[in-house]
């Protein structure tokens, strides 16, 4: 029975096969759009959509900062503090994330393949630059401890002093050292 059936859908596949024309098996393929045809066409499509997807995204994000403002006066009223605590971190979580999403999008759509490498060299350099002047930052901090110490002789400012010290030398080596291990400098 199983057979049989098998033999038939096999018979009508050779035969469709066979109606199908010669030229049509050679490049079955040859009406289909290149590469670059479809890359060019979805960038032409997510353009398009950007303004809408702009605007519900602006929305979005309103609507949650707002929320967050009647979570606030409703814990403010009610003195619940576990919705005092969510309101705030959405008050100030949603402008920040809008604002980081926004910046994003604007460097992803405005980047070329050239200056990729240029952003990521810079990005390298802030980052190690920065990291330089933290280094100095706790080195003077931690002198300040190490004073504080040696006059009110008192062992915590001691102790803090060491940590800041052993910080800054770690954090002054992996600016300096990483950058050259990955090759980035």
């Amino acid at each position: 029975m199983i057979r049989n059936r098998i033999k038939t859908i096999m018979s009508i596949f050779i035969f469709a096969l066979l109606l199908i024309p010669t030229k049509a098996l050679a490049n079955p393929f040859s009406d289909a759009p290149s590469m670059d045809d479809m890359i060019t066409n979805w960038g032409n499509s997510i353009n398009d959509s950007a303004p809408i997807v702009s605007s519900l995204f602006s929305s979005l994000f309103t609507i949650m900062f707002l929320i967050g403002v009647v979570r606030l006066g409703y814990s403010i009223v009610t003195k619940t503090g576990q919705v005092m605590k969510g309101a705030t971190g959405v008050l100030i979580w949603a402008p920040i994330s809008f604002f980081i999403i926004r910046i994003f999008l604007i460097v992803l759509f405005t980047m070329t393949t050239t200056n990729v490498t240029l952003f990521a060299t810079d990005v390298i350099n802030l980052l190690q630059l920065s990291g330089f002047y933290t280094v100095v930052g706790m080195a003077l901090v931690g002198l300040v401890m190490f004073l504080f110490y040696k006059l009110l002789k008192h062992p915590e400012f001691g102790r803090w002093s060491k940590r800041l010290w052993a910080s800054a030398g770690f954090l002054l080596i992996i600016s300096f050292i990483i950058p050259y291990a990955f090759g980035a400098a």
